[in-house]
């Protein structure tokens, strides 16, 4: 029930009419009612004290329900009135001239007036100069159309400074004269703002070097494009230092980050007029350059960085050390026609003066986004070949002998057989695999390929058919080499004797101790080790010594000019009596011309491959190559399951 004085009116009019019809018609009704005199008589002495009595619990029971709600009323009351003098937001009260009517404690010490001298006050002269003077009528605009508003104000607070606040603005109907009253709240944000402020600097400057962050100079570049006409240039040079990590592995990275704060400074005492300096994290940093003229001033720019960062920097520790760079340029609008693309194509430089020997510098080229984007789509394409087994081997013949006709095994060699059935050679996808790590999945299917199908061999001719497998240097840094080789081992049920594995010197070199180590494991499961495209890498022998290895094998640039070039005959005559002194095999690569193969012969070379002999043919091929060799060829020279050298002459059907 709500007590109001339309209600009251109301109670007051329904009384006096049930009252006016007591009056006038109790008797006439209880004579129709009952015609017995006495029942009328008595009715006519009490009827007065029945009206008295229902008049009287009339009463009370409105007296009880007014003052039960009058006393929930007050409850609700008392309860705004602590929140209202007990929040710590700020809360008045304005009429429809914004001036306060209300205030408590809390709004009164944000500013610094009491709360008697605040009533009256306009709100406007409370407000910093950052508000005009029609700000006030936008808000009373927004709640006519929406009954509130919210959003930030800011206040001049008890010392003069200017402090924001997040209020919120609604109506709360009319007063006693009529006019529209207002309530607002108001909660103080400055620590917020603060927070704010220091995230937006972390954002936009390196706390490390101090200088600008990748997304501060994306903004600064995307507002230089905004200003610029059609004549103007800008050149974004990417750097990025060479060998950085070697700093962070031998000194750890504390050290590492006081040789970035070094390099940042160095770079900003070098920076030509008009420049500006990035750090876009870990050991890049970005420049740019305003209104470029010519494409060789930003060359130059390069050049004077490289000369800056390729003076020695004195560690903390006291240490000297020396620090290259590699750099790419690309310019608006010749290359780039955003912010984001001048920092892409400038990177995409950047790794090609990496890819041309590093600490050097290169313009952006139009063929760098195509070969990028031509890599991107063979890393796609790799791994869904990989899925969908469209990988196969082909295998080259290993011949020796005394007239090089003896068959001793084969090499196998991966080939991507494409959805046109055309055969892509490894060359052309094998650096892609090994930057994804498919390379590691892919070398373990051509380990369990290979020595499946040498199984098959041996079954199908009766005799052991040895296999070589390239491995990666992927595979051999996983730590699970060994597992792999044993598991196609013995799914193939192929003689570990058989397997030849072929690694190269660079890999073992990345790692020396853990390298001796497989390879002595290797060994000892009775898997013969070669040692592929010696005479291309470190050739030390006294790095051969310490690796247990059974063969050599030559790179086939000694071979190609080997009957022309005394100085190849002479270095592939070394190799040779070097391995037969540290009593290892021989295999020449890359043998394509008969005067090739008789200078081989003469040197002493043990095995040889090349097109001389076949070139790489699919398994299915080995009846139709037996068949052609056998005319010309004795195959028959091999080793046993025991390991002994035996010779028999083969038919060459398969």
């Amino acid at each position: 029930m709500k007590l109001t004085g339309s209600y009251a009116l109301k109670v007051a009019l329904v009384y006096a009419a049930v009252g006016a019809l007591w009056i006038l018609f109790s008797d006439a009704t209880v004579e129709w009612l009952t015609g017995n005199t006495a029942v009328l008589s008595a009715f006519r002495d009490y009827k007065w004290w029945l009206f008295v009595t229902a008049s009287s619990l009339l009463v009370f029971w409105l007296s009880w329900h007014a003052l039960a709600e009058q006393g929930g009323l007050i409850r609700r009351l008392r309860q705004s009135a602590i929140v209202f003098e007990r929040t710590h937001e700020g809360v008045i009260i304005t009429d429809h001239r914004n001036r306060i009517l209300d205030a408590n404690p809390a709004f009164s010490r944000m500013v610094g007036r009491s709360e008697a001298l605040l009533r009256g006050v306009d709100l406007a002269t409370l407000h910093s100069s950052r508000h005009d003077s029609g700000f006030l009528d936008g808000i009373r605009n927004r709640i006519g159309e929406q009954g509130y508003w919210t959003g930030e104000i800011w206040n001049v607070a008890p010392d003069g400074s200017e402090r924001p606040y997040q209020a919120t603005v609604t109506y709360v109907g009319s007063g006693r004269d009529g006019q529209d009253q207002y309530a607002w709240i108001f909660t103080e944000i400055t620590r917020l703002k603060d927070a704010q402020k220091r995230l937006e600097d972390l954002a936009y400057h390196d706390l490390l070097t101090g200088l600008p962050s990748r997304l501060q100079v994306g903004d600064r570049l995307r507002q230089l494009l905004a200003e610029a006409d059609a004549e103007k240039r800008i050149a974004v040079l990417y750097i990025d230092l060479d060998h950085f990590r070697n700093v962070n592995d031998s000194f750890g990275h504390p050290v590492g980050d006081d040789l970035l704060v070094l390099v940042a400074r160095r770079l900003q005492g070098r920076l030509p007029e008009g420049a500006g300096l990035a750090h876009l994290g870990g050991d890049e940093f970005l420049i740019y350059l305003e209104d470029v003229t010519d494409s060789a001033q930003a060359g130059e720019c390069a050049v004077n960085m490289l000369k800056a960062i390729a003076e020695p920097f004195v560690l903390a520790n006291r240490r000297e050390v020396y620090v290259r760079a590699s750099i790419g340029i690309a310019f608006y609008p010749d290359d780039a026609g955003s912010a984001t693309e001048l920092l892409q194509y400038s990177n995409a430089a950047m790794f090609e003066a990496k890819k041309l020997g590093r600490n050097n510098w290169q313009y952006f080229s139009r063929q760098l986004v195509r070969r990028a984007d031509q890599r991107l789509q063979l890393d796609t394409r790799l791994r869904r070949a990989l899925e969908r087994e469209e990988f196969t081997l082909h295998y080259m013949p290993i011949m020796g002998g005394e007239s090089a006709e003896e068959l001793q095994g084969f090499e196998a060699l991966l080939r991507w057989e494409q959805p046109d059935q055309k055969l892509m050679a490894p060359d052309e996808f094998i650096s892609a695999a090994e930057e994804t790590g498919l390379i590691v999945p892919l070398g373990r299917w051509v380990l369990e390929q290979a020595c499946r199908q040498a199984a098959s061999w041996q079954r199908l001719l009766d005799r052991p058919i040895p296999v070589a497998v390239n491995l990666s240097a992927q595979q051999f840094r996983t730590g699970r080499l060994f597992n792999h080789v044993e598991r196609a081992l013995e799914q193939s049920g192929l003689a570990p004797h058989l397997l030849h594995l072929e690694i190269t010197e660079s890999m073992l070199m990345e790692q020396i101790q853990t390298g001796q180590n497989l390879l002595g494991r290797l060994r000892q499961l009775g898997v013969h080790v070669s040692l592929d495209d010696f005479g291309t890498g470190y050739s030390s022998l006294s790095y051969l010594r310490r690796f247990d290895v059974d063969t050599l094998k030559i790179d086939q640039s000694f071979i190609s000019d080997l009957v022309d070039n005394a100085a190849d005959r002479d270095l592939v005559s070394a190799i040779i009596s070097m391995a037969h002194c540290l009593r290892l095999k021989v295999v020449a690569e890359g043998v394509e011309q008969a005067g090739q193969l008789e200078v081989l012969r003469s040197l002493g070379c043990d095995n040889f491959q090349g097109f001389l002999f076949s070139p790489p043919f699919p398994p299915e091929h080995l009846g139709e190559w037996l068949r052609e060799s056998a005319g010309s060829r004795s195959i028959g020279t091999h080793t046993d399951a025991d390991g002994r050298r035996s010779s028999s002459q083969q038919s060459g059907s398969s």
